[in-house]
């Protein structure tokens, strides 16, 4: 699922997308990776660890998150700050932030087709055996 951010709507200064990368655990349950943000204009990506992500998105997070890639996230008033060091500089507003969180709620609750065919024929086969 990918979200897209578009330039002059509701005053926003830049138009990004967001997509999401998820794993599948053992016991076959939906965990998010990263998070990743692209920037069309700048042709710049930059892909964020959920586990650090999701505490500024939830608002746990007070402080400077920094790396020696140069990747720099820092709330400011509700909103989320993110930097890569290089041209990629986007301010992810807060009714963004609300958008973000219920796409990566979706994802995580959202069990896959595919997944769904496999443990189906699974489950098919052992009734069978």
């Amino acid at each position: 699922m990918n979200l897209i951010f578009r330039k002059g709507y509701k005053d926003w200064k830049t138009t990004y997308e967001v997509e999401f990368d998820f794993e599948y655990t053992s016991d076959l349950r939906k965990t998010i990776t990263d998070v990743i943000f692209y920037c069309p204009e700048l042709k710049q990506k930059i892909a964020i660890p959920w586990h650090i992500f999701e505490g500024f998105l939830d608002g746990k997070t007070e402080g400077i998150f920094a790396n020696a890639s140069g990747l720099k996230i820092k709330p400011f008033n509700g909103e989320i700050h993110i930097s890569n060091g290089h041209f990629l500089d986007l301010l992810i507003h807060r009714d963004q932030v609300m958008a973000i969180k219920v796409a990566a709620m979706n994802i995580i609750a959202d069990v896959s087709i595919s997944v769904e065919n496999i443990l189906s024929e699974f489950a098919a086969q052992k009734s069978h055996a």
